[in-house]
């Protein structure tokens, strides 16, 4: 009865274009095999972030002491969780001085490990070719563009307090900022195997996704955080916040696998070939094989 639904629904969806749409996403999706590869874009990301948090606090006492607490005001913390999130981080710079040279090396091995997951998502959405270690540069300019961007989306949360039209403009530029660090961090990644014009949709859609996420978690995330803080302590708040994590990222791929479904559409490479379903199923639409796209021919597999 499910397979007969599911081959119900794939008839239906592939006799109009926003259907064959959607089923190209969905294909692409279970090709990219998305739950998995969220979780370790997620992994990474928290592994990323997480030492580049020990040396802000490694060097916040010695730096600007009244700024400590700006991590817990920007995630909205109360004052018990912020508590157990400040003792959780290093007190002074003697702690990243005695790190030494290894500490300093790991901390950069760490912080590429997500632009290394990142490049590998991205060249399986858009079926680009590997390239040489030569060109590792790129994985320390995208964690640099994560930073800056992160950096902005702070300013902008700071600056633009207030009610008002205030949220509105906040939520703009949020998701301009977004766009932009996705569309150059995308564009780097993947050695510039890709035209930005054909980047552009997926990450507008990742900056609007991301901007979304934002605003929903800080209504969310501190009352999350600071139960799981209460509970299992910092521990618990590291828990939670790579799911939180890997909701962003399920959001970036998803963004980024509709921008490349847009682009095959646009340039009339999406529904080229049909895909190898049930005899059923292929047929619609008066004895034509629905156009879903994705390279099975014969006994031939290639992929668009």
């Amino acid at each position: 009865m499910a397979q007969w639904t599911v081959n119900r629904l794939v008839r239906i969806g592939a006799g109009s274009a926003p259907g064959r749409f959607a089923l190209r996403v969905a294909r692409d999706l279970g090709d990219l095999e998305l739950f998995d590869r969220g979780m370790t874009l997620a992994a990474h990301a928290f592994t990323s972030v997480l030492p580049i948090l020990i040396v802000a606090g490694a060097l916040r006492a010695e730096l600007a002491p009244v700024d400590g607490a700006i991590l817990a005001e920007h995630l909205g913390l109360n004052h018990a969780t912020a508590e157990i999130l400040e003792r959780s981080l290093p007190g002074g710079a003697q702690e990243l001085a005695a790190t030494g040279v290894v500490g300093i090396l790991l901390l950069v091995i760490a912080a590429t490990s997500f632009a290394r997951a990142l490049e590998r998502c991205f060249r399986r959405i858009w079926r680009t070719p590997r390239v040489g270690v030569r060109f590792a540069w790129r994985w320390l300019l995208a964690i640099l563009a994560v930073l800056i961007g992160i950096a902005l989306i702070v300013m902008t949360r700071t600056v633009l307090r207030g009610g008002g039209a205030m949220p509105v403009v906040e939520f703009i530029l949020e998701a301009a900022v977004w766009s932009a660090l996705w569309w150059w961090t995308s564009w780097i990644v993947i050695n510039r195997s890709v035209r930005l014009i054909e980047l552009l949709p997926g990450s507008v859609l990742a900056g609007i996704g991301f901007a979304a996420a934002g605003a929903l978690g800080r209504v969310v995330l501190p009352e999350i955080l600071a139960t799981s803080a209460q509970r299992f302590g910092v521990l618990g708040m590291a828990f939670s916040y790579v799911g939180w994590l890997f909701s962003l990222m399920c959001v970036l791929l998803i963004a980024a696998t509709v921008g490349r479904v847009v682009r095959l559409t646009v340039s009339g490479q999406a529904w080229r070939r049909s895909v190898a379903l049930p005899r059923a199923e292929a047929t619609v639409l008066g004895g034509r094989s629905a156009p879903l796209g994705g390279g099975e021919a014969g006994n031939a597999t290639t992929r668009t």
